[in-house]
């Protein structure tokens, strides 16, 4: 703006003003007073008497005719400065607004699934971002390093926090950092660790791990059997499937009473424990479902499959290694542990080597050095499989053969007396002999007939009569967990040696959670463990936008590090940790978020494609498009770690050029519009962004430095309900080939009308906070108003044609729904649903108004309810005429709900 007003007066002191030069003027003027108003950095204060001498001088009067363009600056600028004001006003509470949408498609039915038991190796956040035994590279956190402000505020989030074995690995991270400060500094030490996830049946699974551990370090170290049953209980809880009565007992006494104290004013929690008040009625619905859950041990362990162990881990068969990218990866690593062991095998000693080969059968003892030598080399690729087996192999140790009958863990040593059978039977097992029937029936028929299932791997999904997973038409949840895995990886986190044969399950978990539990009494004056139920994106959301979450105003909104597990695989990728994540981050060099890919990696060709399908970019032209930076670009193998974003806005030099941008955008709504269809079984691949995280996109791009001006004039574009291009939705089979980035068509106008009133209802809800301007671009029945935006409750029934199955294309719980909107007066559901795709290519019927699609509903429950944000004024007009709503799948077309008509809908708020 003061350049162009700088411009002007030096152009107003020259006697023979050229009027285009004014014209010019004009224009940069209106469009830099729109755009630095809604952007926050124009104000009334710098408003200058200059600017109504150029409006003048750009009049129809002045410039001797009207220019068009002119008059329509000076309009939409009429109009942005008489909202100057409630900019700054209601900047906030719309920004509040906006992250209360969902950015996600939901699923008929959005009951989110349970999973009790992690997959991950245990992550020291101060250690490193995830596992390095695939060729990752550790990124520690160098707390020495730190300034005395930032040791002050050490802040974790784990994103799907799930069994907590990253908290509690963070935990003995963080104190063996603290014991090793200066002891001026240990006072101002300060760790607030977030435990964030979707599911509240998790959310209170964790605050009771907590919660023992606490009782664990209140226990006399005297009281032995008191100790061991704590332990106990922590271990069949996090890992077992079923558990003894005293173990079982202790829990739910820690039920009830925890239960009563969430229920009351004073909670009397341990002052490092903290939860808002929406979490704590969400966990006690979890402890009052597992108190009144009637289940048993013997139906229980029926539910658990026991995989056989393995030999060559990986297996070099398994379906995932089939992808070029994995497979090169895989036989690398292979190969570097057969050099190991060739090694090993030639470095071996005489007196260890001769025992080696009589035992593979290759020579009689006994035999000269020289003899053994020749027969090593003469033998040496299946000497070198053998070893291998035996070092990198499964490990298959005594327990584990008496689980194989028993399905359940060892008790500890102390409390063996109590078990008898299970006693005899494990000691027969443990001097090499073999179970025989009587005595695998003893154990197993105590175990079926006195001990308890573990609870906490039960949700209440499992017992409504409405659900459809499998677990719920059989009570009990199915268990195909390798359990010996999770044992493994905790030995792991111990120690780095292979476990021994004679190692129990118990002689992991002992000395972890003693570890555990003293880390958190060394802590426990300079950590607060902060448990919160909710999505992950929409709780950041909150903190950056200071929604009143019931959070107190000192807990952090940006943390240090974050561990987000696989979480990504469903949230939409890269692109939704750069814009709805990253966010978040301290901005300290060493901050990051970090996270790992999980979900059918089978599916995918190499890293390229994934970030393609998930970004619709290349990974080099990531930082460029978005202004992120990628540490470490993770993919298929190892994790993916991002730092937060450079210093921002960006120079444009270094952002993608305008054309590059549109195209990008273009195609990233178009994909939005017409999404691609799911693989094939068993692949599982997830884009659920809808239209508001669009938006959420536009908006951050503002944000990071593209001109305003670039993405108004692309949504003004989209609001004129057709746009002329040449990029096309890709409606193959996910994933996205990275050569459709390349792929046109010949250029045609598609329609966007159906998605227009979804984008009123965002826009009006975040109209103070959009810091582009829209007003001009907006139809003249658009609402800008965020208190016209109203949420509706529309009853509804399954449609007679939709039957829920496990299929990924018929089940309920696939994220792939959404609302549409008709004139049920002149035309049916299924002409639009079947029709859809050709409507956005140009057909010409249905015509606009008749219907819209909305992707973005509040909640959906289809054999109940659906809720949906529209504006009231547009509901009134609607409701005139005979307007029904109906769910449905955008990759399939299957209608999931009968018609709700326009008279039974409800305004909640």
């Amino acid at each position: 703006m003061k350049s162009v007003l700088r411009a002007w007066r030096l152009l107003k002191a020259q006697p023979d003003q050229k009027m285009e030069f004014v014209s010019r003027l004009a224009r940069r003027l209106t469009k830099a007073l729109c755009h630095g108003a809604r952007a926050g950095t124009i104000t009334r204060d710098t408003l200058s008497g200059d600017i109504d001498e150029l409006r003048n001088a750009s009049s129809p009067e002045g410039l001797n005719g009207i220019d068009v363009s002119v008059a329509q600056g000076w309009e939409e600028w009429d109009a942005t400065r008489l909202e100057m004001d409630d900019y700054a006003k209601k900047r906030d509470a719309c920004l509040v607004g906006l992250s209360r949408m969902p950015i996600f498609f939901k699923a008929f039915d959005d009951t989110t699934e349970h999973y009790g038991m992690g997959h991950d190796n245990p992550i020291d956040l101060i250690a490193g971002c995830g596992s390095v035994s695939l060729g990752s590279e550790p990124y520690p956190l160098d707390i020495d390093n730190l300034s005395i402000e930032y040791i002050q505020q050490l802040a974790f989030l784990f994103g799907g926090v799930g069994d907590a074995r990253h908290v509690m690995a963070t935990l003995c991270g963080l104190s063996t950092a603290y014991s090793y400060l200066p002891e001026e500094e240990k006072p101002i030490f300060h760790a607030h660790l977030t435990l964030l996830d979707i599911n509240a049946t998790t959310i209170a699974r964790d605050l009771c791990f907590f919660l023992l551990l606490h009782e664990l370090n209140s226990t006399s170290g005297s009281d032995a059997i008191a100790r061991a049953e704590i332990k106990a209980t922590l271990m069949y809880m996090f890992c077992g499937v079923v558990m003894p009565p005293y173990c079982f007992d202790r829990l739910t006494r820690l039920f009830r009473g925890l239960s009563a104290r969430l229920s009351s004013t004073d909670w009397a929690l341990p002052t490092w424990i903290r939860l808002d008040t929406h979490t704590a009625i969400s966990v006690v619905r979890s402890l009052e479902y597992w108190l009144s859950a009637s289940k048993s041990a013997r139906k229980m362990l029926a539910r658990h499959e026991i995989a056989p162990p393995g030999t060559l881990l990986p297996a070099l068969d398994h379906p995932i290694w089939k992808q070029p990218e994995l497979r090169r990866l895989l036989e690398r690593r292979v190969a570097e542990e057969r050099q190991v062991v060739k090694r090993t095998l030639l470095n071996m000693p005489h007196e260890q080597l001769v025992p080696m080969l009589v035992d593979a059968g290759i020579v009689l003892s006994p035999v000269s050095p020289t003899a053994a030598r020749e027969a090593l080399l003469n033998n040496m690729d299946s000497l070198i499989h053998k070893e291998y087996v035996r070092q990198f192999g499964e490990r298959r140790t005594f327990e584990m053969e008496c689980y194989m009958t028993t399905k359940a863990f060892l008790p500890p040593e102390e409390l063996r007396s109590r078990h008898p059978d299970l006693d005899s039977a494990w000691q027969h097992v443990r001097t090499g002999g073999a179970l025989s029937r009587p005595d695998m029936l003893r154990a197993r028929t105590h175990i079926e007939n006195d001990w308890q299932p573990n609870i906490t791997l039960f949700d209440h999904y499992i017992d409504d009569p409405k659900s459809t997973y499998v677990d719920t038409t059989i009570g009990y949840p199915e268990i195909q967990e390798e359990v010996f895995r999770i044992v493994k990886q905790i030995h792991g986190f111990n120690s780095p040696s292979v476990i021994e044969m004679r190692k129990t399950a118990w002689d992991v978990f002992n000395p972890y959670f003693e570890e555990v539990a003293a880390a958190l009494k060394a802590l426990e004056s300079n950590v607060v463990l902060e448990f919160t139920m909710g999505e992950l994106c929409a709780e950041l959301a909150k903190m950056r936008h200071s929604n009143d979450t019931g959070r107190p105003r000192d807990f952090p909104t940006k943390y240090t590090r974050m561990w987000l597990s696989n979480v990504p695989d469903y949230t939409h990728g890269p692109l939704n940790l750069i814009v709805y994540v990253v966010p978040n981050l301290q901005d300290i060099p060493d901050a990051a978020t970090a996270s790992n890919s999980l979900l059918s990696p089978s599916v995918w060709k190499d890293d390229a494609e994934w970030w393609h399908t998930f970004t619709l970019l290349t990974i080099e032209e990531v930082p460029r498009y978005l202004a992120c930076d990628i540490i470490r670009p993770g993919g298929l193998l190892g994790s993916l770690v991002l730092g937060p974003s450079p210093s921002l806005p960006r120079p444009l030099a270094k952002l993608a050029t305008r054309e590059e941008l549109t195209t990008w955008l273009t195609r990233l709504l178009f994909n939005t519009l017409i999404p691609g269809k799911l693989p094939p079984p068993p692949g599982k691949l997830r884009l659920p962004h809808n239209i508001v995280a669009f938006f959420g996109i536009l908006m951050y791009l503002s944000r990071i430095g593209y001109p305003g001006h670039w993405l108004s004039e692309f949504l003004e574009r989209i609001l004129s309900g057709r746009m002329v291009s040449n990029v096309t939705p890709y409606t193959g089979e996910y994933p996205i080939p990275v050569e459709e980035r390349t792929r046109r068509v010949p250029s045609r106008t598609v329609r966007t009308d159906p998605w227009l009133v979804e984008f009123e209802t965002i826009i009006a809800t975040a109209y103070y906070a959009i810091p582009f301007p829209v007003s001009s671009a907006l139809a003249p029945d658009f609402s800008n108003n965020p208190d016209d935006i109203a949420l509706w409750e529309a009853e509804v029934r399954r449609a007679p044609s939709y039957k829920p199955s496990e299929d990924i294309h018929n089940t309920a719980y696939e994220p792939r729904v959404q609302l549409l909107f008709y004139r049920s007066d002149k035309l049916t559901a299924r002409e639009v649903i079947e029709n859809i795709q050709a409507v956005f290519e140009g057909k010409r019927t249905p015509v606009p108004g008749l219907f819209f699609v909305v992707t973005s509903p509040e909640h959906i429950k289809y054999q109940e309810k659906i809720q949906f944000r529209l504006s009231r004024l547009r509901v009134e007009r609607m409701r005139a005429e005979k307007w029904s709503v109906v769910a449905y799948r955008n990759d399939t077309g299957m209608q999931g709900t009968v018609p709700a008509p326009i008279s039974s809908w409800i305004a909640k708020s």
